[in-house]
């Protein structure tokens, strides 16, 4: 299964921003077995150390990104993702530009906690919460 990974659940997975973080040990040992195959941008990346840096000093921020970034394949947005993004005239560009590097690349699923980026949720390019994720692998 192909998932591509939103930047929240990869902060939620990182600094345990969650009450539960147990499901994000799931999704990590699901990654770490190949059970799911797990893809980001370098775009999410940055975000993610913008706010990791914001959060922890430059070696907690830099140990954690390196730790993270063998669990994922990278994907390449184009100039055709921004312009179909924007077609869209979802008001989060950002979520459009992703789902449009996702639909691009046969993506499976979107993963997210961002309840707005679920708005984008299609039949043949679902968004869902990392809990549906996790329900949808144990079957």
């Amino acid at each position: 299964m192909k998932i591509f990974f939103d930047v929240n659940v990869l902060l939620d997975i990182t600094i345990k921003r969650t009450s539960d973080p147990e499901k994000f040990s799931v999704l990590l040992n699901h990654l770490s077995t190949g059970k799911i195959q797990g893809f980001i941008t370098t775009g999410v990346v940055q975000t993610c150390a913008y706010i990791l840096l914001k959060l922890l000093d430059y070696e907690k921020t830099a140990e954690i990104l390196t730790n993270m970034i063998p669990n994922f394949d990278f994907l390449e947005g184009k100039k055709s993702h921004v312009q179909n993004a924007l077609a869209m005239k979802f008001a989060d560009i950002e979520d459009a530009i992703l789902y449009q590097i996702a639909l691009d690349h046969n993506i499976d699923a979107i993963v997210t906690s961002d309840r707005d980026f679920l708005k984008l949720s299609k039949p043949y390019l679902p968004v869902i919460t990392p809990e549906e994720l996790i329900d949808r692998l144990v079957k």
